[in-house]
């Protein structure tokens, strides 16, 4: 098994690029309307390449605290990256490219997850861990189209202290 996990899914939906990029890359839209349910966000200063946020997530019984850089790059695709906590090395790349099947027009959203490996783990649990990180990319995705589709509404309100 290689050092590296390597997963790509596509995701189809109903918008235009522009608009899918922007629900993509609007953190506080992500964090008020809690669009992944087991995630909670939280902006931090921007840092020398961009914006940085720190992310809570539910993983069974233990929260797993990251912090992430994000980097809009000039071909439109935005990396988000893991630059300390348990899932240090990590990196997500979201591409959005204009699809026009003929009968509809919509984004085909190209996510791809690089999760580093160390030696001993990657021979001991790579294969379940290749499955576990394949069914978080598309619940991932999944949470976006829906997301994108319904618009800019709010499920939850936030409560002051």
């Amino acid at each position: 098994m290689s050092g590296f996990i390597e997963i790509q899914h596509d995701e189809w939906v109903a918008a235009g690029p522009d608009v899918v990029r922007a629900h993509y890359t609007d953190l506080h839209h992500r964090q008020v309307a809690r669009v992944h349910p087991h995630e909670r966000l939280r902006q931090l200063p921007p840092g020398p390449t961009g914006p940085r946020f720190e992310r809570l997530a539910r993983a069974g019984w233990r929260t797993e605290r990251d912090l992430f850089e994000r980097h809009e790059r000039a071909d439109g695709s935005v990396l988000d990256q893991c630059v300390a906590g348990s899932h240090w090395g990590r990196s997500i790349v979201g591409r959005f490219w204009r699809s026009n099947d003929g009968t509809r027009a919509g984004t085909l959203v190209e996510l791809t997850l690089t999760q580093p490996l160390r030696p001993l783990v990657g021979r001991l649990v790579g294969r379940w861990l290749r499955r576990r990180l394949a069914v978080e990319l598309r619940e991932f995705a999944a949470d976006i189209k829906i997301d994108v589709e319904r618009g800019y509404k709010t499920e939850r309100t936030l409560r002051v202290a």
